[in-house]
């Protein structure tokens, strides 16, 4: 009984002092509209989103080579890019992730591959002063949400994430 509480003290103690050293992530949040700065002198904004119809889904998977995976959807994310500096910028999008509770994906390049020109390119090439548009699936997974909230996908609350720590950027979908 005695150790299990010198064992719960110490677990306790040590929780505390890890927090003082790390400190939770600083939290920048941007709605639709709205811009952060996605890589040096770099702004990046929500423009829309939107869930893949079934039968916009089905064509893209009837063009891939590969076995489809079970239980997913399409999340299409159309974002504005600019670079507001004097120089040429090259960007690479592939820290640009979704997240929701309990889930979180990066793009799909296997849909951008087969798409034709529906979908941007992964690594972007901006003007000084240049502003873009450009979209972006994401894969969300049957397996990654419980069960009773599959059939309500679409109004759960996602983001997209391009940091984590020390500060978080977070691009809501909502």
């Amino acid at each position: 009984m005695a150790a299990g509480i010198i064992l719960l003290v110490l677990l306790a103690a040590g929780y505390r002092n890890i927090n003082r050293k790390i400190p939770p992530a600083v939290l920048n949040e941007a709605r639709i509209g709205e811009q952060l700065e996605f890589q040096d002198g770099v702004m990046i904004s929500v423009v829309s989103y939107r869930f893949l119809s079934d039968q916009e889904q089905e064509q893209l998977v009837a063009k891939m080579d590969r076995e489809p995976m079970v239980g997913f959807k399409i999340l299409e994310v159309k974002l504005t890019i600019e670079n507001t500096t004097a120089e040429n910028k090259k960007i690479i999008m592939t820290d640009l992730y979704v997240e929701g509770i309990g889930m979180g994906n990066g793009i799909s390049k296997g849909i951008i591959d087969v798409s034709g020109d529906c979908y941007s390119s992964l690594q972007q090439e901006l003007q000084p002063g240049e502003s873009r548009q450009i979209c972006f699936p994401y894969d969300i997974l049957k397996n990654e949400i419980f069960e009773r909230e599959w059939e309500r996908i679409e109004e759960r609350e996602f983001w997209l994430v391009f940091s984590s720590y020390p500060v978080k950027n977070k691009l809501l979908l909502s």
